[in-house]
């Protein structure tokens, strides 16, 4: 049984242990005939059911050495919505290529007025100070058809007729993408699990792409400074964002904490009247409140207004730690939140971010 593959998951099916990635079931195997879903692959496409089986860093890294010795092109997908979080800063010595093909994923969750270019722009001057190499860049949603017609015109314009890898952190939407591609060009749905676990792909996924080459969908890298490392599914299932996010505007005075959820508290210390735009999720509770007052409401809510995390989520996330910063209106600012989303602030004065000290918090120049 060592050559059949879950097509879910591209685990090796076995019948020997659940506990362990490609298990099925000896009766249900006796009845398949030509292709395979393992038991986590079928729990997590029809009962979204969360699994614990994940891929270990070894395996990861042994799934690595064909793409290295391959050549082939790197189709690298990055969250446009939680950038940083998503970037693998490493990526050219990860693939051991410049052959990259960045595609940012995820637009679909901006406001339809948004500048491309200008995210673009954006995205290039950042790489070249991070010295990160790529061939070429696009802009997607991977539920546009259109998107996801001219990302395939891409692919076949750059592969050079040899494997197309699609790499990137758990939960970019690499296998929504092959998806995606795979419905447009044979009708047939779903064929990939997808799903907000971490690692829901175990093992490299080979999709012919024509009678010499493939596209070939891998296991995505862990963020462990990414909320997904830290948070349960239910959690997640809140916190990510399914459509266009409605930006959130508050006007700030001094002296003022706005929390976002239980995630972020954010102290407006000193300054001018200022503008705090939230883009996370709209299931996701900002909450404005005196400064005085904050400590002690979050004390008191911290398991009910601003549930999530959780107790048990929290204790994983760490202890909270404080930043200062400084803004101003010839520096507007985005509040990243590896995991979550950004708060953008416009305005003059000082703030006191206060986060777990095991999730990634960036402080950057707005990047809309």
């Amino acid at each position: 049984m060592s050559d059949i593959k879950c097509i879910g998951c591209g685990a090796t099916i076995q019948t020997d242990n659940i506990n362990k990635k490609g298990y099925i079931d000896k009766k249900v195997l006796e009845n398949k005939k030509d292709e395979f879903y393992c038991k986590r692959c079928f729990d997590l496409k029809h009962y979204n059911k969360e699994s614990k089986i994940q891929t270990t860093l070894d395996e990861y890294l042994k799934n690595l050495q064909s793409i290295k010795k391959d050549k082939g092109l790197i189709v690298y997908i990055v969250d446009t919505f939680d950038f940083e979080g998503s970037l693998i800063y490493n990526i050219n010595d990860i693939v051991n290529s410049n052959n990259i093909l960045l595609v940012l994923n995820k637009i679909d969750l901006y406001l339809d007025s948004l500048n491309r270019n200008k995210i673009k722009s954006y995205v290039l001057k950042y790489l070249k100070e991070k010295n990160i190499k790529i061939k070429d860049i696009m802009l997607m949603s991977s539920f546009n058809d259109n998107d996801i017609k001219d990302l395939f015109d891409k692919i076949k314009e750059l592969h050079n007729n040899k494997n197309v890898y699609f790499v990137g952190m758990t939960n970019v939407g690499k296998s929504t993408i092959v998806n995606k591609i795979i419905k447009m060009f044979t009708g047939e749905e779903d064929i990939i699990t997808v799903s907000n676990t971490l690692n829901t792909t175990l093992e490299n996924i080979y999709i012919p792409l024509n009678e010499e080459c493939f596209l070939v969908d891998t296991p995505g890298l862990l963020n462990r400074n990414n909320l997904i490392y830290f948070l349960d599914k239910k959690t997640l299932d809140y916190i990510t964002p399914k459509k266009y996010v409605k930006p959130r505007t508050f006007q700030l005075d001094p002296k003022q904490t706005l929390f976002v959820q239980g995630f972020v508290r954010i102290d407006f210390i000193e300054g001018e009247r200022s503008s705090f735009v939230a883009n996370v999720s709209n299931n996701v509770l900002v909450h404005r409140t005196k400064l005085e007052n904050a400590t002690e409401f979050y004390e008191k809510h911290k398991d009910d207004i601003l549930l999530y995390p959780n107790k048990s989520e929290r204790e994983k996330l760490g202890n909270f730690v404080t930043k200062k910063v400084k803004f101003s209106k010839d520096n507007k600012i985005d509040i990243a939140i590896s995991g979550l989303g950004f708060v953008t602030v416009y305005g003059t004065g000082y703030l006191n971010i206060t986060y777990f000290n095991n999730v990634k918090v960036i402080i950057r120049k707005a990047m809309i």
